[in-house]
């Protein structure tokens, strides 16, 4: 009896992207932690709104400094004092 030699390709079994890991794990975490998930998202939740009030405000004031500055550019040459009154005031950093 001869002995033949068979070369056989066998695929590799198919590996689980680490995106769906992440999505599977994060859906698991969801669902079955119950009332301790429920306040841990509620207090992520709150702490991102309060972080964006606080980038609102900042965008908000910094605008209002650029608009300020804008004016006293404007009125630099008819106006000097006024406008030496608003750089002053676009410079400060109390609140109003």
């Amino acid at each position: 009896m001869s002995v033949q030699k068979v070369n056989i390709l066998v695929p590799q079994p198919s590996v689980v992207p680490p995106d769906a890991t992440w999505v599977v794990n994060a859906l698991a975490w969801l669902f079955v932690g119950g009332a301790r998930v429920a306040s841990v998202l509620a207090a992520w939740r709150e702490s991102a709104r309060a972080k964006q009030e606080i980038e609102r405000t900042a965008r908000h004031d910094a605008r209002s400094r650029a608009e300020v500055i804008a004016l006293a550019r404007r009125y630099e040459s008819t106006q000097p004092e006024f406008a030496k009154d608003l750089y002053a005031a676009a410079g400060s950093d109390r609140q109003i």
